[in-house]
């Protein structure tokens, strides 16, 4: 049952005192971005399950609705999309995808329909009920239907033009995390592969080498682009070949720089996975990208991943047994996680032909510097797509359209001009379908401009209240303009 919370004022603070530790905690604030009436509501998706919505209905509506994904393991509404999208004046919404809570694994385990709604489910029953939810309110249905997630929500946005294509209208998904268990699973492997959890180990490099290994790649292949700004424009053009960087060669000083055995281990950190019979399941990190997700592994001398999604979900998703650790991660435990596939969370399949049949559109970015989900699978997705339709390059831009963005980290920050309008706060000042993600998105669906090219921004100290140093135009798959303010 909907519960009308009450109706806010732009520039209000909103506490949400019930909000999780691993979620913000307490503490944790929203801010009204708009006048609007705040509405909850917990939706039984079976017996045993149920996911929170929470929407935000402006008083000046524009007549469209918005739902936001989930990242990570899911769990926390996303309130910046949230707000973001009732400040441009959507009936904007977000779920917690079935579960309270960024980490942690002890509301997956023994919990099949929780996994499920993580899975695949939850977005789907945001967009039907949140929808009812606005015919209810405003007198009437919205006139379009979009989405906009990143990550894990990158992933559910796909997932739902592949399993609910008649949910929206256009879907915005950035670092999309299709094919999430190999993407998880390469945590693991790649650990492994540098030596962990055998700190100790003459093969095993340590969490300090990898940032003067990672500012190498930057420094010898930033320039090949022509223009020395701390960017390596397209990493998938270089290899870099780590043995440059052995002790004696001067390149690094003597307590970074890379003894035989770890020379191999670094180069192994950059191959792609393969699975028992040999084939690539999972394309090789970025160069240039920071490696914590993997490097990142011991704490006060104890062999310990920071990255605890691959723990988590294994644990009380693939093995639902919370003793599990992954310091012997292998093949094997990828393989069984992609066999069984919780929740049908891996979301891998390619066949988008009823999305693209009823007019959808998908507008998809990608940072060449992404730390979590490496920029080739992105390009190898769409590759897919468009073998799956059997369609030519400009049929696959009539519906689908991908941007790299050059610096950009996960989803968003990093040393490139990375602001789309795709975090909290929007400049007001590039509200236009140029320079903001969701209204180029807008403009294709309805006006029927497809995007040619989307502008990005890095400002001073990344805020968006102080001047714009750098913008950057980026065309979907092909060439690039610099211009440096």
């Amino acid at each position: 049952m909907a519960q009308v919370l009450d109706h806010r004022s732009r520039h209000e603070v909103i506490p949400l005192p019930n909000t999780v530790e691993s979620c913000g905690g307490p503490n944790f604030k929203a801010n009204a971005t708009n006048d609007f009436c705040r509405v909850v509501v917990n939706v039984s998706t079976s017996d045993s399950s149920s996911v929170r919505i929470e929407g935000w209905l402006p008083d000046e509506w524009n007549g469209r609705f918005l739902a936001t994904g989930t990242g990570g393991e899911g769990g926390c509404i996303d309130y910046e999309q949230v707000q973001n999208g009732a400040q441009l004046g959507f009936a904007s919404f977000g779920t917690n995808a079935g579960h309270d809570g960024a980490t942690g694994f002890d509301f997956f385990l023994g919990h099949p329909e929780v996994i499920n709604d993580f899975g695949h489910r939850a977005v789907h029953f945001e967009a039907e009920v949140g929808k009812q939810i606005v015919a209810q309110y405003y007198g009437r249905f919205a006139d379009t239907s979009y989405y906009q997630g990143c990550s894990t929500g990158g992933r559910q946005g796909l997932q739902n033009a592949q399993l609910y294509p008649g949910d929206f209208d256009g879907v915005v998904v950035g670092s999309p995390g299709i094919d999430w268990l190999h993407i998880v699973s390469s945590k693991g492997i790649l650990a492994r592969r540098i030596g962990w959890p055998n700190i100790n180990s003459s093969a095993y490099v340590r969490p300090e080498q990898w940032p003067a290994i990672v500012a190498k790649h930057i420094e010898l292949l930033d320039p090949l682009d022509g223009v020395s700004d701390g960017v390596i424009d397209d990493p998938t053009k270089h290899n870099f070949d780590p043995a440059i960087l052995a002790c004696g060669t001067g390149l690094l000083n003597s307590s970074l720089c890379l003894a035989p055995q770890q020379i191999s281990s670094v180069r192994a950190a950059y191959q792609p996975l393969a699975d028992s019979e040999g084939r690539i399941v999972y394309p090789s990190f970025d160069l240039g990208a920071n490696t914590d997700v993997f490097s990142d592994n011991q704490e006060d001398g104890v062999a310990q991943l920071a990255y605890t999604i691959l723990q988590d979900f294994w644990r009380g998703a693939v093995y639902n047994n919370s003793d599990w650790t992954p310091h012997n991660f292998s093949v094997a435990d990828m393989e069984f996680a992609t066999k069984v596939n919780p929740g049908g969370v891996n979301a891998a399949e390619a066949d988008l032909g009823e999305f693209r049949a009823k007019g959808g559109k998908i507008l998809s970015y990608h940072g060449r510097s992404d730390q979590t989900v490496t920029s080739k699978l992105t390009m190898e997705y769409y590759s897919r797509v468009q073998e799956a339709l059997d369609i030519t390059v400009d049929d696959m831009h009539s519906f689908y359209r991908l941007f790299f963005i050059p610096g950009m980290e996960h989803c968003s920050g990093g040393k490139g001009a990375f602001s789309l309008g795709q975090s909290y706060p929007i400049d007001e000042a590039k509200l236009n379908p140029r320079e903001n993600l969701l209204l180029a998105l807008v403009d294709w669906v309805e006006n029927y401009n497809a995007p040619p090219f989307v502008v990005g921004s890095k400002y001073a100290n990344d805020d968006v209240a102080q001047p714009v140093i750098a913008q950057r135009s980026k065309s979907c798959i092909a060439t690039t303009n610099t211009v440096f303010i």
